[in-house]
Formats: C-alpha cells, structure tokens, sequence
C-alpha cells in the first residue's frame, strides 16, 4: 500500500523524540489520573473551531472541496509507537516546551493534538489525533497526561517548529463502498482468523519445558512471548469499566473483541446507512473491526509496519484486506512454529485459505 509520504523537518530535537516524555504504558486502565486545572472538550469541538489559517480557504480548480485545514499541536514519537483508533497511552511532560504546548492545546484546540510519528527522514504525514482524556499537574514531576486516538489526519505544513511543532491539517475520513457485502465477507474471514490463531498459539504455549527440549530459538522465543502474555496483558479495558486492578489473561480473540469494543465507541465520524437496509455489519462495525485487527499482538511495535499501513488506508475495504492478509501471514508463521515444535496440525491449521 502506498504511503501518502513524508513531512521533512531538520530540527534538531527531532533526532531524540523519546526525551519528550515518560511513557508508562499504552494500555492503561481508565480513569487513573485525576482532572485538574482545564475543562476537557475534545474532538467535535475542535472540529467546530475557526482557524485563521492563510490560504486554507483557496481550493484548486477542478477539485472537489475537502474538508477545511485546522490548526494542531504535534507531539512526537517514534514511528513504531503508532496508536490506532480507540487505543491510549500514559505519558509524563516534563520539559517546558511540551508542558507550552500542552497548556496552548487546552487553551486553543479544546484538547487535541497529533501523534508526530517520526521516521529517519521526518515525520510521517499520516498522523492519529488524540484527545487529552485526562491529566495530573504535579509540582516537580510535571504533567501527567492519558492521551486516546479518536480520529486521524493528514499533515499538510508545519507552521512551526520551535519550541514545540504546530502544523495545518486536515481529517481524514474513510471511503466507504456502496457495497458491503464484499467488506462483510473480509470481515467475517478476520474473525475466523482470530479463533484459529487463538487456538494455535494456545496449544503453542502450553507445550511444557519438556516437549520443548530441542526446539530452535524462533519457537523457544514464541513459546516465551505467549506464555509472558497471561502474566502481562493489559490490552484494553472495557470503556467506563473500572471495577477492579486485576491483569487480565486474554487470547488473541479475547485482545480483538475487547479492541473492538473500544474502537466502536470511541468511532465519532459519523456513517449514513440508507432506511430498510439488510446488513451483517454496519459500516461502523466494519470499521472498528478493520482497526481492532491490528490490535491484538502481544508486542503492537512487531506489527509497526502493517499498523502504519492501516493508520495510511483511507479505504475500509483496503483496510480489511490489509488486515486479512496480515493474519493470514501469522497463521503461516505460527504453524511453522507448530511444526518445529512437534504438534501435530488439525485439518483448519493445515489450510491456507485464499481470501
């Protein structure tokens, strides 16, 4: 898939973008940081403001009229930390450039920001927008800062490099076909790929020490991966759920369906479905599966590659194929590591289908 390319910024402080703060975790529980200070808006009231922007309101002849350029804070990151719709992240701002910024997003873009996913050469044009969820001032410590992706947009300039980046947007909104019974059909097939690797790496990581003697490093590693999950698996929590602290230990499944979930309801774009309709899926359903299907790695930096790919498709049908071809990638994978570790393949595991 092609990529829409790349923004080239020289500035220095690109070269370090981990220095802008203090990630803990991506997948946090909700609700773990206390509201101060600002009154939180959010996406549809930034969509509702008014930039003064030069020269957004000329359109080029022959084009059709796209949806008008807005105003965005960016903070960076390196480009295999990308989040897709509904995912969050926790971070601590600690420089004075970032607290500035953070205190200009509150104050002139009710909350928003863009997620600068920076590669060697600058910073990729595709960008998720966050909303800030949820924040902590804390004297000495800085701002502690829950961050959710509730759409997505395309870098047109970077107004602004220092101290802090600002740039010219636009949101991106999906190509929906007309016709949905092909887009139902992927989506189905994702499903069904999400119960057989559920089932695949459950029987992976069961295999004991024992029946693991003389495996090649690539199982040992894979085996290690899945059996470390159900000790650290924090993908997801149901939105407004906060009854309890536990680690869940979810499968791939149990990781896409809570993806899903979160993906459906925090989907604000908007989706007309003509009267008298018979569908298998809304466009909005297809839509939060076509995100959730990058979602359910034990490692979501493994399938960087794939996920910018997803962030990049503004085509749903093109996302759910993206997404079927990566699972059908794994399922290969996986039953190679089967077969080196001396398990024996059922009918469904032997199978490639052709999707």
């Amino acid at each position: 898939m092609k990529m829409k390319g790349l923004l080239c910024i020289w500035s220095v402080w690109l070269a370090a973008p981990e220095s802008i703060a203090f990630v803990a975790n991506q997948q946090q529980h909700r609700g773990t940081i206390r509201i101060n200070d600002f009154s939180l808006f959010g996406i549809s009231e930034w969509r509702d403001s008014i930039f003064n922007l030069p020269g957004a309101d000329r359109q080029p002849l022959g084009t059709e009229v796209g949806p008008p350029a807005k105003e965005i804070c960016i903070l960076p990151f390196p480009y295999d930390e990308v989040l897709l719709q509904g995912q969050e992240k926790q971070l601590r701002l600690y420089e004075d450039r970032f607290i500035k910024l953070f205190d200009y997003a509150m104050e002139q873009h009710s909350g928003v920001v863009a997620m600068g996913l920076i590669a060697e050469s600058g910073i990729i044009q595709t960008v998720p927008i966050c909303e800030i969820e949820a924040y902590n001032r804390m004297e000495g410590f800085g701002i502690f800062v829950t961050l959710r992706v509730c759409s997505r947009g395309q870098l047109l300039e970077i107004t602004q490099q220092d101290p802090w980046l600002k740039a010219t947007c636009t949101e991106i909104s999906d190509k929906v076909p007309p016709n949905l019974e092909l887009p139902n059909l992927v989506a189905s097939n994702i499903e069904n790929f999400m119960l057989l690797l559920s089932s695949m790496e459950h029987r992976l990581a069961k295999v004991s020490d024992k029946d693991g003697d003389g495996d090649d490093k690539d199982v040992a590693e894979m085996r290690r991966k899945l059996q470390a999950a159900k000790l650290d698996d924090r993908f997801y929590d149901d939105l407004g759920d906060d009854e309890d602290d536990e680690v869940s230990e979810l499968d791939r499944k149990g990781r896409f369906t809570q993806a899903y979930n979160v993906a459906l309801s925090t989907d604000t774009q908007g989706y007309c479905v003509p009267t008298g309709t018979k569908l298998d899926r809304t466009p909005q359903e297809l839509t939060a599966i076509s995100w959730a299907a990058f979602c359910t790695n034990v490692l979501p930096d493994e399938d960087a590659s794939f996920r910018i790919q997803a962030l990049d498709a503004d085509d749903l049908f093109d996302r759910l194929k993206l997404a079927s071809h990566m699972l059908r990638e794994k399922k290969s994978f996986t039953r190679q590591m089967m077969e080196k570790a001396g398990l024996k393949l059922k009918g469904d595991e032997d199978f490639d289908e052709d999707f």
